[in-house]
């Protein structure tokens, strides 16, 4: 019986910080996702949402959080697709 290979795909997806320092954008954190920009890794932090529910954030969420917080930078975050090889 044969094993099956696992798909390697053709591309790597990723959202990336930005921040803009004076000399054009420049990234500070990226985070892995799939190809439709969802990030799974969980902060550990939660959000009340309007209803009294609690949502956890996802790390992204809570380091764009800190950067707008802490940071007199313009801040951004954009989606990568980057081809495997």
């Amino acid at each position: 019986m044969a094993t099956k290979k696992a798909k390697k795909t053709k591309y790597s997806y990723s959202k990336v910080i930005q921040q803009a320092y004076g000399q054009g954008w420049e990234d500070v954190s990226e985070y892995d996702c799939n190809s439709q920009g969802v990030t799974t890794e969980m902060s550990g932090k939660f959000k009340e949402l309007k209803s009294g529910r609690k949502r956890e954030l996802t790390l992204l969420e809570h380091d764009l959080t800190e950067y707008r917080y802490k940071s007199q930078y313009p801040t951004r975050v954009i989606f990568r697709k980057t081809l495997n090889k």
